[in-house]
């Protein structure tokens, strides 16, 4: 039986520049519940813009966004954003940056606290609950991004290009740690990414996105059984083929090509 629509985007327009600069333009999509639907496509073609758009961070210029039937028109305390860039405040030690959210939500102290330590452990960053972000990796701090999206319980999950920005080890670690999080806590998440191999090992559908104003080119099912590792999904035969369709796909939108 296949799981209710959570997200619909409903022929969406968005432009920049007074209108010079179409991102997007009758842009149509559906997210189902519980579903992990990571969306490719060239640089620039507005896939963090959309995300955006998706989280009321953004408005849009025609169509609609609607989530759980409800039209998005402002951010929703059911629906958390993961950025590339940690988004952590410098001033605020581990523990009050995963808080935060919770705080802006007037959670009580006791379930702060008790939401708090549950989320550090879950990322594995017992022991640095005290520390300031200056004092961790990259990959420590957007584990610290990751609890904080976590620990305010959102029904929605979106993520833009979380492990981006990291060497590829630290990358590969998290991925595993993410999808490991992920199969214990589902969630309805979108993932934006610029790897294919991210998106095939985390997504259970991969959207990819024409260049500018993007649209939807292709949308791949992963088929590729659960509980996941990235290795795992490397070895298994679809994966060639998953990787190839999207490649060819994304090929054909890149400018130079």
């Amino acid at each position: 039986m296949t799981a209710p629509v959570r997200i619909s985007v409903e022929h969406v327009t968005k432009r920049f520049v007074s209108g010079a600069v179409t991102v997007f333009e009758g842009l149509d999509l559906a997210v189902r519940d519980g579903e992990a639907l990571c969306i490719l496509g060239p640089s620039g073609c507005g896939k963090t813009t959309l995300l955006r758009c998706m989280h009321g961070l953004a408005g849009i210029d025609g169509g609609r966004i609607v989530i759980d039937g409800v039209e998005v028109r402002a951010p929703s305390r059911k629906v958390a954003m993961v950025f590339q860039h940690f988004g952590l405040m410098p001033w605020k030690r581990v523990r009050e940056n995963v808080a935060y959210g919770l705080e802006l939500a007037g959670a009580s102290k006791a379930t702060i606290a008790e939401r708090v330590d549950r989320y550090v452990r879950l990322v594995g960053l017992v022991g640095f609950e005290d520390a300031y972000p200056y004092a961790l990796s990259g990959g420590m701090q957007q584990r610290v991004g990751l609890a904080r999206a976590l620990a305010v319980d959102p029904q929605v999950l979106l993520m833009d290009e979380p492990f981006g920005s990291l060497d590829a080890l630290t990358r590969e670690l998290l991925q595993d740690e993410f999808l490991r999080i992920y199969q214990e806590h589902p969630r309805t998440m979108v993932f934006i990414t610029h790897s294919i191999d991210e998106a095939i090992a985390l997504g259970d559908r991969v959207v990819v996105l024409s260049a500018r104003p993007a649209r939807v080119r292709d949308i791949l099912v992963v088929d590729i059984p659960r509980p996941r590792t990235v290795a795992s999904v490397i070895a298994d035969p679809r994966f060639v083929e998953l990787r190839d369709r999207c490649w060819r796909l994304l090929r054909k939108e890149a400018s130079w090509a």
